[in-house]
């Protein structure tokens, strides 16, 4: 004798997709822990700065977009360099929190 039962609907594909990817953020960050650690790997054989290394990479991750209404805003390398060398980083703050704090502490001072 059968059983009927209900069965679940399978999710679509692209609510799967939705489900299992990163939001914009959590993939920004993922993208420069990596960075960050090409750069200490990059430190055990160099001196310099992060700005030196994004300048010896032959294929530099980060492209430079210039925006119609840039301000002076401080670059991402000078970010980084602040950050590695724990100038004003509050405790257990990650890179993206760090320049996402940084940046709206400039907004708000030019303000």
């Amino acid at each position: 004798m059968p059983i009927d039962k209900e069965i679940r609907q399978m999710p679509s594909l692209k609510d799967e997709i939705k489900r299992i990817s990163e939001t914009a953020e959590e993939e920004a960050e993922m993208e420069l822990q990596i960075l960050l650690k090409q750069f200490e790997d990059w430190k055990k054989d160099n001196k310099g700065s992060f700005s030196d290394f994004m300048k010896d990479k032959s294929d530099p991750p980060i492209k430079q977009i210039k925006l119609a209404n840039g301000g002076s805003v401080e670059d991402y390398s000078d970010l980084i360099d602040a950050y590695t060398k724990g100038i004003d980083v509050l405790p257990d703050e990650t890179l993206t929190q760090y320049i996402n704090r940084i940046r709206a502490a400039e907004a708000k001072k030019d303000d």
